[in-house]
């Protein structure tokens, strides 16, 4: 199946692993590369504990870099969150400077302004994409020099912007808006949502609670049976940050990077929602669970404090796939699909 996004990028399949924190590393992303698809090293990929300072984060980095080459000779990406001024931008910076020196084939920028990374990546030879929550965000990222960019559904479990834009609305609106290639995330779990993608103009998937559900992911077996269990109206996006510049919560984000995380449904959740009137936020979540880092939590199933992030799309997933096999599985969901929508007899 080819569209602009698996030529450009050099892929067979047009289906992306979206860029999530811990739960990736290079044998996942090599799998899903090799696979035809485009592997993902998210934050933290193949870490197990918080790093004690930038020059550690980036060796590991490194070192996942090197070995997804050592297990496929297919194009993969690297994500760069794009750190806040005087928070957390000393790490993003030596992260981009290491996927610079490891002449990485393709970065996904994420969660900031597409101003910050753009230029110097691409003049590294870098294939940049960026990933939107908005019509305007879109636009800005094109106008930085982007090569493609994500236009990610508040269905997703990762950030997604206050303006709350689903998917399928989101999508042909950034199409109409850019002339470069649109990537749909948000909700994204099967080939037929591919189909869909596609007929609505973009050129490929963005995909993660997906798989996370796969044999590779290094997600705990709970988190992956969480999403399994999972059905339709079992996930919540939950604000995170304040709309104003100076709100509780915002840890310095820019405007790009202030929005929602979508989460499992668990008890505790439920009731928070009856207790604050279903006005809640991250911030109280989080307290609400407990101290236990995203690492404890993805990681190692801790059970006492559960807040698995997950996608709308978890009504979808039913089984624990390879990483293969799940891609296989799409490509033929959507070659169905192609030939219902054609009115062609399907056997």
């Amino acid at each position: 199946m080819e569209t602009p996004i698996t030529k450009l990028l050099g892929i067979e399949h047009p289906i992306i692993l979206a860029a999530m924190a811990w739960v990736t590393n290079a044998e996942m992303v090599a799998a899903i590369s090799h696979a035809g698809g485009l592997g993902t090293l998210g934050p933290n990929a193949g870490a197990t504990v918080v790093t004690r300072g930038v020059e550690e984060t980036a060796e590991r980095m490194r070192e996942q870099i090197r070995k997804v080459r050592t297990l496929t000779d297919r194009p993969f990406a690297i994500n760069f969150v794009v750190g806040v001024d005087g928070f957390d931008r000393a790490y993003s910076d030596r992260c981009a400077q290491v996927g610079i020196e490891e002449r990485i084939p393709i970065a996904i920028v994420s969660q900031g302004n597409p101003d910050v990374y753009t230029e110097r990546l691409k003049k590294a030879g870098i294939k940049v994409v960026h990933v939107c929550a908005t019509v305007r965000h879109a636009v800005k990222a094109e106008e930085a020099g982007v090569d493609a960019v994500v236009a990610s559904g508040t269905e997703g479990g990762g950030h997604s912007g206050f303006d709350q834009n689903t998917t399928f609305c989101l999508i042909p609106q950034v199409v109409d808006a850019v002339r470069i290639p649109v990537i749909a995330g948000g909700g994204v779990a099967d080939g037929r949502q591919l189909v869909a993608a596609l007929a609505l103009g973009a050129s490929a998937v963005y995909v993660g609670t997906r798989f996370i559900a796969t044999t590779e992911c290094p997600a705990h077996q709970d988190y992956k049976d969480a999403i399994v269990q999972a059905g339709d109206g079992d996930t919540i996006a939950i604000r995170h940050g304040t709309m104003g510049e100076h709100g509780s919560g915002n840890r310095g984000f820019s405007i790009e990077r202030r929005g929602s995380l979508r989460m499992i449904i668990n008890d505790r959740i439920r009731d928070l929602l009856i207790e604050h009137k279903g006005h809640i936020d991250f911030d109280l979540v989080m307290k609400a669970l407990g101290p236990a880092s995203s690492a404890d939590i993805m990681l190692q199933g801790d059970t006492s404090r559960r807040g698995y992030a997950a996608g709308q799309g978890v009504g979808l997933v039913h089984e624990i796939l390879s990483c293969r096999d799940l891609i296989r599985k799409m490509v033929r969901e959507a070659e169905m699909a192609e030939k219902r929508v054609c009115g062609k007899e399907i056997s």
